[in-house]
C-alpha cells in the first residue's frame, strides 16, 4: 500500500491510542508486522509552545518504521507551526485527530468537533501539508450524533485539501468505545473519494477483520484496542509464522521506555500493558494485584518472570 509515496509492507496498521501508542508498543507492532504506526495524539499547541510532554510522546525507535505521528487542534496557524517542528522531521506521515471524542478535547473545538466544520477541514490539511511537507491523513469518526453522519462530507473536505489518505472510525463521538463501528459509513467514504480510506473499529481477528473487509471495501484496515497485548496480531492475521514470548516483549518494553522516562514513570506505565497481557488468563487478576503494588521496572520484570512462564 502506498499513502502519499510512503510504501507500506502491510495494510494492516497500528492505531494511535492514548495511554497505549507509546515508542516501545509501536516497536512491537512494527517488529509484528504492522505496516504503519502511529504515535499518541499531540497537541498542536504544545508543540509550538515547548511542552516537555510532547517531546516524550513523539520519541520513536529507527526500527518503528514508517511511523506516523498524530496531531490534534484546530487552529490552521497553529497546526502550520506545530507541523513544521523539527521533531516532527523524523516521521513519514502526519496525521490530524478529527475522532477524538473526550470532553475537554471536543469542547475546546479540537478532535470530533472538527467534524462540524467541513470546510475548517480542508484548512487544517492544508496547513499540516504546508508546514510539514509530508503526506497528511486524517482520522475520523462517524460524526457526531447516531444518525447524522458527517464522514463522508468530511473526507472529501480532507481530500479537497490534499490529504494523502483518511481512517474512519465508524462510531459517532457520542458512542466512544461503545456500539458497532458501522461500516457501512466506511464504505459510503470510499466511494466518495479517491484516495486510500483505512478502516478501524472492531477489528480483533481474522473473522473480524473478514468481515470489515467485505463491509467497507477499504484500502487498509487499522488495529488499535485488538492489538493490546497482542502486538503479534499483525503476523497472525497476515498468516506469518512467529515466535512470541511476552517476558522478552515486555522487558523490550521497559528498555525502549527508559531511553526517555524515569524509572517510576516507566513502572506507572507498563501497569496496563501487563494487564492486557494477561487478559483472559487464570492468573489474570493476581497480575492486577501485583501490578498496582509496583513501583518499579524491576518489580514490573519480576511480575513478568512470574506469571508470563
Amino acid at each position: 500500500m502506498n499513502i502519499g509515496g510512503v510504501l507500506l509492507k502491510s495494510d494492516l496498521l497500528f492505531a494511535p491510542i492514548a495511554g497505549f501508542s507509546d515508542a516501545g508498543f509501536r516497536h512491537l507492532c512494527a517488529h509484528y508486522g504492522a505496516g504503519l504506526t502511529c504515535t499518541e495524539l499531540v497537541s498542536a499547541k504544545g508543540l509550538v509552545y515547548g511542552g516537555r510532554g510532547s517531546e516524550d510522546l513523539l520519541f520513536t525507535t529507527a526500527e518503528t518504521t514508517p511511523c506516523a505521528a498524530q496531531i490534534f487542534g484546530g487552529d490552521p496557524e497553529f497546526m502550520f507551526k506545530a507541523a513544521a517542528d523539527e521533531r516532527l522531521k523524523q516521521f513519514d506521515i502526519i496525521d490530524i485527530n478529527m475522532g477524538c471524542p473526550v470532553k475537554k478535547v471536543f469542547n475546546n473545538g479540537e478532535g470530533s468537533a472538527l467534524m462540524q466544520y467541513p470546510d475548517l477541514v480542508t484548512e487544517l490539511v492544508q496547513a499540516v501539508r504546508e508546514g510539514s511537507g509530508k503526506p497528511v491523513t486524517v482520522k475520523m469518526r462517524a460524526g457526531i450524533k447516531q444518525g447524522y453522519p458527517l464522514a463522508v462530507e468530511c473526507a472529501v473536505a480532507a481530500e479537497k485539501g490534499g490529504a494523502a489518505a483518511v481512517t474512519v472510525h465508524p462510531r459517532y463521538r457520542e458512542q466512544f468505545y461503545s456500539g458497532e463501528a458501522d461500516h457501512s459509513i466506511t464504505r459510503a467514504v470510499k466511494a466518495a473519494v479517491h484516495i486510500p480510506v483505512i478502516a478501524n473499529g472492531d477489528i480483533v481477528d481474522k473473522q473480524s477483520l473478514d468481515r470489515v473487509r467485505e463491509e467497507s471495501g477499504a484500502d487498509a484496515f487499522m488495529i488499535g484496542r485488538g492489538a493490546l497485548g497482542r502486538p503479534y496480531i499483525f503476523a497472525e492475521l497476515e498468516g506469518v509464522p512467529f515466535e512470541f514470548d511476552a517476558r522478552e516483549a515486555i522487558a523490550k518494553h521497559v528498555d525502549i521506555l527508559k531511553r526517555y522516562n524515569p524509572d517510576r514513570v516507566v513502572a506507572n506505565l507498563m501497569k496496563m500493558h501487563l494487564c492486557h497481557y494477561a487478559k483472559g488468563k487464570d492468573f489474570a487478576k493476581a497480575v492486577r494485584v501485583a501490578v498496582a503494588q509496583a513501583k518499579c521496572t524491576a518489580e514490573i520484570l519480576e511480575i513478568a518472570d512470574r506469571f508470563f512462564k
